[in-house]
């Protein structure tokens, strides 16, 4: 297995980057240890608290484990290097999380330490890491008689096209491919030997070649965006001076401005869009599958420990039996069975995962054996002196695709807009299809499909929804509806005034202020009775001193308290001005996609910023507490910025 890791700071977003499911087919949290914390944010943020009494700022140390692409790795072989990598490095006993990722019928791990000794209150110095890593990569490989690659034997030999974590960071930022960036610009330097010829080869690709304010050689896309050449070329600036000659006769990113407009935009494959929908379909119905096998192991778990509850001899039975040790060997003979299921719920878990990769991994190499997404595509044959028209990235279906299913339109409008017109639905077409004729022909049958509700009969424009959406917002009010009228939740008395108290004496200790009037009902109001409670207030109304009054009294009264947000720095300024542990919707709905319950019944759930979600979403997170039995508290401001989904 590959090795690579370095120490960092910045937990949450690292947590994030762990948990993201748009990059990843599958991401599975497989274990978090030492900590008391039981989630990613939580975990690192003990990692964060507890490096504040030290100078250190890379408090973690984060490493991912790659297994050679044509091996298939269990979770007892991933977790066995992981414990000889930590061995290695002097991290035996840190708290410890690791993650699993599933991408392109691939599977590859993280593992995440606190780096900070909890007590001699010190960092853990690690001392020659890489060399480390790299010996225990070695070592793995002989282990398992893999055949090490070529830049584990000679340096010399490494592969020019491999890309580095700030490399691929970069092209996913940009919505680009790091291996197809990394091989067309080896690519473009390999085929010129001078600086007009490399020039040349970058426009014919879409960059323009110019100077970098700190990266000497760069290349600038239609976008605007810098790479640095002398990183995705894999050559060093020396190399490039001895063809190119001095940087400093290239003009600046700044200069080049002007001439972008003249590049052409790199053709997008229709084929591409209907692969992608397929990958999106198969790892959707892998998910559904996993949640499924999982949901059964629990239920099954549960199930045997009733029965072994009930097998268990009571009363004088139960004495005699522990006199004469029979209790005692029916106890073992339990734990033996528990082991047992455990380990055949793992094998099954493993058997998915690999009937899941497999089928990944042949849907792979179909797109691969159609020649879909090349390295190179043909320079278009545009008109230099026409303006450029950027690709609609939000409309995910091809002009052949819509021609022939027109009504698939109303998907991408309707994620968008509440209610529309035909008009709404002409402009999303006309993204695609540019002939009058065809366009007019695709409108009317898009607006004689079954899944649309036509919303106004007045005589006037008439204005349509879907069915599915209709469908959400009933969802959502009978959700809301019977949160509404679900009590049980109220917090004594005793407790609020004590919290008012509290937060009174910090406010008169910090400026000479206290709770106003407002704040105070509106406490009530959040720590009533009702499953489902709701505050608007406008930007400095006090909604987080609200909040964090709010959480002293849950606290007061033994009741869990959980926040969530769209995005993941309002769940960061939410957590330090209330104090509440915070994740985001995605990584909260992904939890339990992946059959983990963060929110028991009884806990709270505080949605900050609710007025950004979508009606969908929002549904979604309504019915799921609903069904759980926790509270929902959603917090929101009229004035915010409006969700982007419908």
């Amino acid at each position: 297995m590959l090795f690579e890791g370095n120490a960092r700071g910045y937990g949450a977003e690292l947590a994030r980057h762990l948990l993201n499911p748009r990059d990843n087919d599958h991401v599975m949290v497989h274990a978090i240890d030492g900590f008391v914390a039981d989630d990613l944010f939580g975990a690192f943020a003990e990692a964060e608290a507890i490096s504040s009494a030290t100078q250190c700022q890379k408090y973690l140390f984060s490493m991912s484990i790659n297994p050679p692409p044509d091996k298939e790795v269990t979770a007892a072989q991933f977790e066995a290097a992981i414990a000889q990598a930590e061995e290695r490095l002097g991290l035996t006993g840190q708290p410890r999380a690791i993650v699993f990722h599933e991408k392109n019928g691939r599977r590859h791990a993280h593992a995440v330490w606190s780096r900070i000794d909890g007590q001699e209150l010190k960092a853990i110095n690690l001392p020659h890491y890489k060399r480390k890593l790299g010996t225990v990569t070695r070592e793995l490989f002989h282990e398992h008689g893999w055949d090490l690659p070529e830049g584990y034997r000679d340096a010399a030999k490494r592969d020019p096209l491999n890309y580095k974590r700030q490399e691929s960071g970069q092209a996913k930022r940009n919505k680009r491919d790091p291996q197809k960036l990394k091989t067309m610009f080896r690519g473009c330097w390999e085929a010129s030997d001078s600086n007009a010829g490399f020039e040349a080869a970058l426009k014919e690709q879409g960059f323009v070649l110019a100077r970098g304010d700190r990266r000497g050689f760069v290349a600038v896309d239609a976008d605007g965006k810098v790479w640095s050449l002398s990183r995705w070329c894999g050559v060093k600036p020396k190399e490039m001076r001895k063809r190119l000659g001095s940087e400093m006769d290239l003009p600046s990113v700044n200069d080049v401005a002007g001439r972008l407009r003249d590049l052409s935009k790199q053709p997008v494959d229709p084929r591409d869009t209907a692969f992608e929908a397929r990958r999106v379909r198969l790892v959707s119905t892998q998910r559904a599958e996993r949640t499924a096998l999982l949901k059964a192991q629990e239920d099954q778990r549960l199930e045997d420990i009733k029965t072994r509850q009930a097998q268990l001899p009571k009363g004088l039975r139960g004495l005699l039996s522990r006199a004469t040790g029979q209790y005692q060997a029916t106890l073992k003979r339990f734990e033996e069975d528990a082991k047992a299921a455990e380990q055949r719920d793992r094998d099954a878990q493993q058997a998915l995962i690999s009937k899941h990769l497999a089928e990944r991994q042949a849907l792979a190499r179909e797109g691969q054996s159609q020649g879909l997404s090349p390295a190179f595509h043909k320079p278009s044959q545009t008109d230099p002196k026409q303006a450029l028209v950027l690709q609609d990235e939000g409309l995910p279906h091809s002009k052949a695709q819509l021609v022939r299913s027109p009504e698939l339109i109303l998907d991408h409008v309707s994620q968008t807009k509440a209610s529309f017109k035909r008009a709404d639905v002409l402009c999303a077409l006309a993204k695609r299809i540019d002939d009058p004729m065809t366009l007019q022909t695709a409108a009317d049958q898009a607006m004689r499909s079954a899944r649309l509700v036509r919303l106004t009969d007045d005589g006037s424009t008439p204005v349509f929804t879907t069915k599915d959406y209709q469908q959400a917002e009933r969802a959502l009010d009978t959700s809301a509806a019977k949160m509404s009228a679900t009590g049980g939740f109220a917090v004594h008395s005793t407790h609020i005034n004590q919290a008012i108290k509290v937060q009174n004496r910090k406010m008169r200790r910090a400026f000479g202020g206290k709770l106003s009037d407002e704040q105070q009902s509106a406490l009530q109001h959040v720590l009533g009775d009702k499953q489902l409670s709701s505050v608007v207030g406008l930007a400095g109304a006090g909604k987080s001193t609200l909040l964090a009054t709010a959480q002293e009294a849950w606290t007061k009264h033994g009741v869990t308290v959980h926040g969530a947000a769209m995005a993941g720095i309002v769940a960061e300024e939410l957590h330090s001005a209330s104090g509440i542990q915070c994740r985001t919707l995605a990584s909260l709905e992904l939890s339990w996609e992946n059959g983990y319950e963060p929110i028991s019944t009884g806990d709270v759930l505080v949605v900050d910023e609710a007025g950004m979600i979508g009606t969908r979403q929002l549904s979604r997170i309504t019915a799921k507490a609903n069904e759980i039995g926790a509270k929902l508290v959603m917090v929101g401001d009229p004035d915010q910025l409006q969700p982007i989904e419908a």
